[in-house]
């Protein structure tokens, strides 16, 4: 009751609290001593954006609608240690983004964390749960041309910045032990994750013309990783592992994408040299629909999963990040199946003591299983400054653009450009 209680409570109300909270942390010296049990970690921001395409529509009664954002955001983590072999983590964080001239589009967001961690000489475990609760607008959004009359197609992936301003929770967990008999570790992990659109569904017709629905989801997963430390600090592991998901109902009608999953994996975890570091699974996922499938829908194939990233350290001053992830999973906007793929490069550079930039960029594709027709890519290219005043006082300069583009012919309402521009400041307590 009180977590629910406080999920509800006005966010204005929680960011005052844990401001509050914050100076106490501050004036009390908690965790001051390396020795002592329990630490408190706080922060305050304020952040204030420009975005040039809100509604990610670039034709359309919606499109290049642009806008300034005002975040808010304020967290506390406590953390507890019992010697070396128990950690025990739980943290808050509140953010409230309102929006110049669009208040449909104010949503504030919780975030709750409980993470439990163990260690003795050759065994470690984590047991990490994560609760996201978005209190937006309750109703989807509508997509329309020529003034409402027709309806026009949601941008590309979906338009994930629209949904997550919109009433949903999300839940995920994750456990996983690692034991060690010399060259040899044995790893079982599980996995949850639930995600509850609570926005209402319409049928697109009438005054819901170009109403999008969201549909939930969840799956729910575990195996086992065997690794051999090939040479130094760098194991070659093989693993299986076995899941289901769901996907849930759309206008009363059942989805027929619920699935269950066999996944072999093979990789390479550790560090081969003192300037990386890697960490790659990846194999066939083989799938099994339980339900009638649509004409059209190939329940034969072997899909590719991939779970990779590789961070390289230049020089002292220079580190670059490589990371690629694949996994198929039911589409929260309709009846179908899609491959969700990104590709991301990240490069940072430390100027001097005070002074950080980086630059990256993020290639993400969606590619939609027949018979649905949609092959969507959505590029974004980044750089940022960070400035650090003191160990309290921080900022950042942040720009990114993306660019989306359609595979599929005649479909240019999916695709849209976006400039994103922000500027924020951080003091932590």
């Amino acid at each position: 009751m009180r977590l629910f209680f406080l999920l509800r409570f006005p966010l204005t109300g929680n960011l005052a609290v844990l401001f509050v909270a914050c100076l106490l942390a501050s004036s009390s010296g908690i965790g001051s001593s390396k020795e002592e049990n329990w630490s408190l970690a706080a922060s305050a921001s304020y952040k204030t954006s420009y975005d040039s395409n809100l509604f990610l529509q670039d034709i359309g009664d919606q499109s290049k609608h642009e806008t300034w954002v005002n975040t808010f955001s304020a967290s506390l983590a406590l953390t507890h240690r019992f010697r070396s072999q128990l950690k025990s983590q739980i943290s808050y964080a509140a953010e409230a983004n309102y929006y110049d001239g669009e208040s449909v589009e104010n949503h504030f967001i919780h975030r709750a964390g409980l993470n439990l961690s163990g260690a003795n000489e050759n065994s470690q475990w984590e047991w990490l749960n994560g609760v996201t609760r978005i209190d937006g607008d309750n109703k989807g959004p509508r997509f329309t041309l020529n003034g409402g009359t027709s309806a026009a197609e949601l941008p590309a992936i979906g338009g994930v910045p629209i949904r997550d301003r919109r009433d949903a929770a999300i839940f995920r967990s994750s456990f996983k032990l690692t034991q060690t008999m010399g060259a040899v570790f044995i790893r079982p992990s599980a996995t949850f994750y639930h995600h509850n659109f609570m926005t209402g569904q319409q049928a697109p017709i009438g005054a819901f013309l170009g109403y999008q629905n969201y549909i939930d989801r969840r799956e729910i997963g575990g195996g086992c990783d065997i690794g051999f430390e090939a040479v130094s600090n760098t194991w070659l592991v093989a693993g299986f592992r076995y899941g289901r998901q769901k996907q849930y109902q759309l206008l009363g009608a059942s989805s027929p994408y619920g699935n269950n999953y066999a996944r072999l994996l093979f990789g390479i975890e550790g560090s081969p040299a003192e300037w990386l570091k890697l960490h790659v699974l990846a194999g066939p996922d083989f799938r099994n629909f339980g339900s009638v499938t649509p004409a059209g829908f190939d329940t034969n194939k072997v899909y590719t999963y991939i779970d990779a990233n590789a961070v390289i350290t230049l020089t002292e001053a220079d580190s670059l990040t490589v990371a690629v992830k694949r996994f198929l999973q039911p589409s929260y906007t309709s009846f179908s199946i899609y491959e969700d793929i990104v590709y991301e490069v990240n490069y940072v550079r430390l100027l001097d003591s005070r002074f950080t930039a980086g630059c990256g960029v993020k290639a993400y594709n969606a590619k939609w299983r027949p018979p649905a027709q949609r092959n969507e890519w959505v590029f974004t290219p980044s750089m940022s400054l960070t400035y650090k005043h003191n160990a309290n006082v921080s900022a950042e300069l942040s720009y990114s653009y993306d660019w989306a583009d359609s595979r599929i012919a005649n479909t240019e309402g999916r695709e849209f450009t976006r400039h994103l521009v922000g500027l924020g400041l951080r003091y932590r307590f």
